[in-house]
């Protein structure tokens, strides 16, 4: 029947036209078992009779069949006597394709479509992974297309898709995303270091991320000719001709990326020697000031004023009296201000015995270089408290 006009049969608006044949319906009974029911929406005798087929071979009679789930058999049915209004076949999916599209390179930022597909009945549904490393599968979507609408580099990697139905599932062989991108700002690393004596060698070495992997030039600040081709550069025999600053730049088809600038120096040969001359020197000094420090401290501890003696007098052996309230004394070459409140001037000492004492001192300068500083100042200290001595007792001569 059609509604086209001059043709045998017509009608309008037209011939509304449904079928209504055998279909195999599918329902788990157990865990591993399926239960395949044969169906129809026609009036049937009251008793009908039905035939099974497993991939268009009679294997049974009845209105129902159990099948082992995941099996990748063809199942389908038929009213007994008739051979040509059979239900369609029921199987499980077959493995699924992927196709990508654009099919072209993958750009970074462009936009990427993933089909998975797969032939079964019942349809299918599907789902999306990406592999990580040795991880297991990262699920990523449940639909049959996987779209990334600005593709990233880290969105490079091996997928797969599965296809799954109540008879079975099955997963896509991995294909492999690949995207391209320009090189990223490249790192620069400097062995042994920045700052070298000359005749030394460095090497600089230069590293960044890009897809496909980048070529590398090295240049000299304010300098249009390169230096160098290559990831690592290395300069033997430094010279102060060679102190600048340097940067490297990485290219490939995608595009071009220079590294900040790293200032290489060098130093004369004898520097080391200079600065551990100098750091001796300084070490020295400082000693020498906490010696000359230490006796200073000792002298003005030794020039405290001494306790009075009970008889009011001053020991011979001890002081030089200047005047009636101070006395300069000098013991065993060290030198003291006593102050004598109310003594009396002691004749018997003399310039003599000031000198006998120095002389005695001056017998001890010997020994370590500590000995002999603390000689020389007390030496330095004798001969100002002798001048001292001399003007005071003048008036008791």
């Amino acid at each position: 029947m059609t509604n086209e006009p001059g043709e045998k049969y017509t009608g309008s608006p037209g011939v509304t036209l449904s079928v209504t044949g055998l279909q195999v319906q599918v329902r788990r009974s157990a865990s591993t078992w399926l239960e395949l029911t044969c169906h129809s929406s026609c009036v049937l005798s009251d008793r009908p009779e039905y035939v099974w087929y497993k991939n268009e071979e009679n294997i049974k009679r009845g209105s129902s069949l159990p099948v082992s789930s995941g099996s990748t058999d063809r199942y389908s049915c038929n009213l007994r006597g008739s051979y040509s209004h059979g239900s369609p076949a029921v199987y499980g999916p077959q493995r699924p394709s992927v196709s990508v599209s654009p099919s072209a390179e993958m750009l970074e930022g462009g936009s990427v479509t993933l089909t998975c597909s797969a032939d079964a009945n019942p349809a299918a549904s599907y789902t999306w992974y990406k592999q990580d490393g040795t991880s297991d599968p990262r699920l990523l979507s449940e639909e049959p297309q996987l779209v990334f609408s600005s593709i990233q580099s880290s969105d490079s990697g091996n997928y797969s898709c599965t296809a799954e139905n109540q008879l079975g599932r099955k997963t896509s062989e991995f294909i492999s995303i690949d995207v391209k991108y320009g090189p990223q700002r490249p790192s620069v690393s400097v062995s042994p270091s920045a700052e070298m004596l000359e005749g030394d060698s460095v090497t600089l070495t230069c590293s960044t991320d890009a897809n496909p992997a980048a070529n590398y030039t090295w240049y000299k600040e304010h300098e249009d000719s390169p230096r160098a081709s290559g990831q690592i550069f290395t300069i033997t025999d430094f010279t102060a001709e060679h102190s600048g600053n340097y940067y490297c730049e990485a290219q490939n088809e995608m595009g071009r990326s220079n590294s900040t600038l790293l200032r290489i120096t060098s130093s004369e040969k004898g520097g080391s020697s200079w600065s551990k001359t100098t750091a001796v020197a300084f070490t020295s000094v400082i000693l020498l000031v906490i010696i000359i420090l230490a006796a200073f401290l000792l002298i003005r501890k030794r020039s405290r004023p001494a306790e009075r003696p009970d008889n009011n007098e001053a020991s011979a052996d001890q002081c030089y009296l200047a005047g009636n309230t101070c006395m300069l004394c000098v013991q065993h070459a060290k030198e003291q201000l006593v102050c004598c409140n109310g003594s009396q001037p002691n004749s018997s000492l003399t310039v003599g015995s000031i000198h006998s004492s120095r002389d005695h001192s001056e017998g001890h300068v010997k020994g370590n270089m500590e000995a002999m500083t603390n000689e020389f100042i007390s030496l330095l200290f004798f001969n100002i408290l002798e001048s001292k001595c001399l003007n005071a007792i003048k008036p008791y001569k």
